[in-house]
């Protein structure tokens, strides 16, 4: 009988920006990842105060920031929402047309699997409250 498993996981295999990602001991550019912020209904390009040299972008230019990350090299970005409707339920997070959801179809349409796509899981930016989840009386 044989100890060699009969099924690999390879799933950090899969490609090569994932590869680069999770590869040891060494640090470049393969191992960024950049934030984007996009706000929904925004008609140019605004700063965040509390960030200096961080921009939230309206969804039209979302291919060109990622076209510029891509430029300097670094593998993958990770998309922060801020849509312009909030509830207690977060319910833009999860909508078909959520502003992060338009954004991440805009970003594989034009790059494919050049860049890598994350998203911000937390609801704070989507619900009223500002609360990270959904607030419920029993707990």
């Amino acid at each position: 009988m044989t100890t060699f498993p009969s099924k690999r996981l390879r799933r950090l295999r899969v490609n090569e920006n994932i590869r680069n990602l999770v590869q040891e001991v060494r640090l470049s550019t393969n191992d960024l990842v950049c934030p984007i912020f996009v706000e929904e209904g925004l008609k140019e390009k605004k700063s965040v105060d509390s960030m200096p040299d961080i921009m939230r972008l309206p969804l039209s230019e979302v291919s060109n920031e990622v076209q510029n990350i891509s430029d300097l090299k670094i593998p993958a970005v990770m998309l922060f929402g801020i849509p312009s409707q909030k509830d207690e339920k977060g319910t833009s997070a999860f909508a078909d047309d959520g502003i992060v959801q338009k954004a991440i179809s805009e970003i594989k349409n034009n790059f494919g699997d050049k860049i890598s796509i994350m998203a911000d899981v937390c609801l704070c930016q989507y619900t009223s409250s500002g609360h990270c989840g959904i607030i419920n009386e029993k707990r």
